[in-house]
């Protein structure tokens, strides 16, 4: 549109005198690229600030800041093999910057009497898994005397089938609580990963990791397979990114180190993100609005965690009847449709499992949860 078209009878709503100065305005799209490239800076500088003034990272899961290094480092090499919107690339450029900062500043705050090897074991899941077909073993079904011919053999059947679908949600449920302890800082992790308690081995592992995949994206640059691997575990990684946050702040069961202002920007991050991808560019895969999307939900479960941790305690998590501190198994119960009955079926699990080995887990469970407590 010309100026002479904006002026035409004089009747232009800017004097013609101030219309050759709008060329110089940044077009709408350069503006949003430039916000979607910085938000990292906003939304983690701010908790770096925090936990430099307070002079403590307790309350902030660093697990955070490896989660998206290592997504942001496999966006990167994703990029070289089948590039996407540059913004996105720059964004993560930017984030492993003020990820290495926030990391840098969380382990010099983290406390000299931290401890990995007081953590809680992780429970066999083979022992649980064989638990949960010891007790589903179609049991139910038996027990009836009478059965009438065909009548009788038909029940029998959909009895079996339907104890049948229960067994593979109860085994469902077991796998999907053995992956997220994994995420649960209570436990120890299988060599100590991200759990180290000397700060060097954190930069060590990035470095080798960031190397390795410099290796393998220059050797496998042109293999399309390569590069869906990559772009895909990326996805998946920066999707559970909230997940260590979620399993701190059911296990502290407080808010006191962690802000406002990191849920708002997660939560204005998710909603600029998926603007971005849904309206404002077209060269975007589903992949990367259904990740979006899936992170946008668990951010939504912490919103639900701050709000009834600082408003509604007493209704949705005081447990009168327990003394020790939550375990992801609660969390779990919450999160999926089972609700109470996935908690109860995992102390039984637990109770069979103390029954029907040698060592005595009990003993060993209160004792590295009381050195943990002591650790935190």
């Amino acid at each position: 549109m010309s100026s002479p078209d904006l002026a035409t009878g004089g009747s232009s709503l800017i004097p013609e005198d101030y219309l050759p100065y709008l060329s110089y305005l940044p077009d709408l799209q350069h503006l949003v690229n430039l916000l979607m490239t910085f938000t990292p800076m906003f939304s983690y500088g701010t908790t770096c600030l925090g936990i430099y003034r307070r002079q403590t990272s307790m309350g902030f899961s660093i697990d955070i800041c490896g989660t998206m290094m290592i997504a942001s480092i496999l966006r990167i090499a994703y990029y070289t093999c089948a590039p996407f919107e540059i913004t996105l690339l720059r964004q993560s450029m930017v984030m492993i910057l003020i990820q290495s900062v926030l990391l840098y500043t969380s382990l010099k705050y983290r406390g000299d009497e931290y401890d990995p090897s007081k953590l809680m074991e992780l429970p066999p899941l083979a022992h649980e898994v064989k638990d949960v077909s010891r007790r589903s073993r179609g049991l139910s079904c038996v027990g009836h005397e009478k059965y009438d011919a065909i009548g009788g053999v038909v029940r029998y059947v959909a009895c079996l089938v339907w104890e049948w679908i229960k067994w593979v949600g109860d085994v469902v449920v077991t796998v999907v609580k053995a992956g997220m302890r994994l995420f649960d800082v209570y436990y120890r992790r299988p060599l100590l990963f991200w759990q180290w308690r000397d700060p060097m081995t954190y930069w060590k592992f990035l470095a080798g990791f960031a190397g390795v995949v410099v290796v393998l994206t220059a050797w496998f640059y042109t293999n399309e397979s390569y590069a869906n691997a990559i772009g895909v575990s990326g996805l998946f990684i920066e999707a559970l990114l909230p997940l260590p946050q979620i399993l701190m702040l059911n296990r502290l069961q407080s808010i006191e180190n962690f802000k406002l202002v990191l849920l708002l920007s997660w939560l204005g991050g998710d909603c600029t993100k998926l603007s971005y991808l849904l309206f404002g560019t077209s060269n975007i895969s589903l992949i990367f609005i259904l990740a979006g999307f899936f992170q946008m939900s668990l951010d939504i479960y912490i919103a639900f965690q701050f709000i009834t941790l600082k408003y509604y305690y007493d209704h949705w998590w005081r447990d009168s009847n327990s003394d020790s501190a939550p375990s992801v198994d609660d969390i779990v119960g919450k999160m999926l449709i089972h609700g109470d009955d996935t908690y109860e079926l995992s102390n039984m699990s637990r109770e069979s499992y103390e029954k029907n080995t040698t060592m005595d887990l009990s003993s060993r469970s209160n004792s590295s949860q009381s050195s943990y407590m002591e650790t935190v």
